[in-house]
């Protein structure tokens, strides 16, 4: 499989003590979803990947639906991390 050549840098940012929302952005179609995902794979922290593609802007109650979700998925595994992906955002 091809891996995104931006993984190690994408992942020694996750690692680092973190204080502020990490962004990826680019333009369309360059592999930002599959250097997450495939990221993602490579991590032992619990996460929670979710796509908002087809949420429309006005829909805040999906994304309280989200944070709650990543909450409780956090509480349940018992770490002290925990990443809340949302893709597409």
């Amino acid at each position: 499989m091809f891996e995104r050549k931006h993984i190690e840098i994408v992942k020694a940012r996750i690692e680092e003590s973190r204080k502020f929302i990490q962004i990826i952005f680019g333009p369309r179609q360059v592999g930002k979803t599959t250097l997450v995902t495939q990221l993602l794979s490579q991590m032992s922290i619990a996460n929670l990947y979710e796509s908002a593609d087809a949420v429309t802007a006005l829909n805040a109650a999906w994304l309280l639906q989200v944070w709650e979700t990543a909450r409780l998925q956090k509480k349940r595994s018992g770490g002290a991390e925990f990443l809340l992906v949302i893709d597409e955002v």
